[in-house]
């Protein structure tokens, strides 16, 4: 059995290692881009493959309604990670204090290296960019579907719902501001008030599924133990590189501090040159998939519980297109909903690898339904989180 894992893994690593060579012979490598669920919106919202195909509007027809789930936009790290962080500073110095080596082996930036957020008593919020990403996305939406958007505006008719984590409501609110920019009497950018509703976060089966369900903190508490072993060959092995590259006494767990500090340091700072540098491509392929492999089994479609406790949401959704189906006079609305955690409601749309796809009918005088697949653009590993967290579901009627 320890023979056909080690062969496994063995596979694993040199399919991954040619996938990345094949990848690099179309385009330069950008470790921005294999960030996993760190990755920013604007990193990827325009990475497109073979298998993308854009979404359209049937001739004839135009949008009545339209559902969106998004997730928050780029944000600080965690207070728990803030202290990993803090504690990568301390290890790494005892690191370097200790390898009495030539200083032409150990990459500069090691010497001395403090986090950027020490010192830092809260973390977790919305950022400065995570603010224009989402006020973008707002502006994107309302010039791709205009005509959504003549009504005036009242809360019944554009519902902006979010949790009540602050990085999800503050997403809500910038982009409600791109949404509804110019529309009103309200400073230079004339701007307009409108509504953010949040339920109990105890209480929130819609958006925050995964914090009411009991037995879904019992499973991913089983389950990350084993997570972890399935990640430790591949984290062996890096470490092994790294030590032999460098020269320090690199470990399993500062091998994986390292890589969050990368993903940190790319996303949030636009720095590529320190901790990412430290790994090649192919191995930051390698750890990608790693984060993928968690993904996938404690948020994605490895395991029903996953999705099927998300289920209330896709209700929602569905019925709030049947109410826009059967009404009388089809009310022209938009209801984009926000949370950091809509990763396990995504894949009951069978959503993870890499296409948008309609399904449209249009009849004289009905209204028919669209149902919208989306993919991500990875084509590598499980898919690109961040591009797989706004999921508009949208319907439209025949003109006469």
């Amino acid at each position: 059995m320890k023979m056909a894992k080690t062969i496994t893994l063995v596979l694993l690593i040199s399919f991954l290692s040619v996938l990345h060579l094949s990848y690099a012979e179309e385009e330069p490598f950008d470790v921005r881009e294999h960030l996993s669920t760190v990755s920013r919106y604007g990193v990827v919202k325009d990475i497109t493959d073979k298998n993308f195909i854009p979404s359209k509007v049937p001739e004839g027809c135009t949008p009545i309604h339209l559902n969106l789930v998004a997730r928050h936009g780029t944000r600080s790290p965690t207070k728990k990670r803030i202290k990993q962080l803090g504690d990568l500073s301390a290890h790494l110095e005892v690191l370097i204090r200790d390898a009495h080596l030539s200083s032409e082996r150990v990459p500069s930036w090691l010497n001395g290296w403090k986090s950027p957020w020490q010192g830092k008593l809260k973390g977790g919020e919305l950022i400065k960019r995570g603010e224009e990403e989402l006020y973008a996305l707002g502006i994107r939406i309302r010039d791709r579907f205009p005509s959504l958007f003549d009504e005036d505006y009242h809360p019944d008719i554009y519902p902006i719902k979010a949790t009540q984590i602050p990085r999800a409501s503050a997403s809500a609110v910038a982009f409600g501001m791109g949404l509804f920019s110019g529309n009103g009497t309200l400073g230079p950018g004339q701007h307009r008030a409108f509504s953010v509703i949040s339920e109990n976060r105890a209480s929130d089966t819609m958006l925050r599924f995964h914090e009411c369900c009991q037995n879904y903190k019992d499973f991913r508490k089983r389950q990350e133990p084993a997570v972890d072993k399935l990640k430790e060959p591949i984290l062996d092995e890096i470490t092994s590189a790294l030590v032999g590259r460098y020269g320090l006494n690199f470990t399993r767990q500062l091998t994986a501090s390292l890589w969050f500090l990368c993903k940190e340091e790319a996303s949030l700072l636009d720095i590529t040159d320190q901790a990412c540098s430290l790994f090649s491509p192919s191995e930051v392929t390698l750890l990608e998939w790693t984060d993928d492999l968690e993904m996938f089994i404690l948020k994605g479609y490895g395991k029903s519980i996953n999705y099927r406790m998300g289920m209330p949401l896709l209700e929602d959704v569905v019925q709030s297109m049947e109410q826009a189906i059967m009404a009388k006079e089809v009310p022209f609305s938009i209801s984009p909903a926000f949370d950091q955690k809509i990763n396990q409601w995504s894949f009951i749309c069978a959503v993870r690898k890499c296409t948008i796809k309609f399904f449209s009918n249009c009849y004289s005088n009905t209204v028919a339904g669209q149902v919208l697949k989306l993919e991500g653009t990875h084509g590598k590993a499980m898919g690109r989180p961040k591009l797989l967290t706004t999921l508009p579901i949208l319907k439209a009627r025949r003109l006469n």
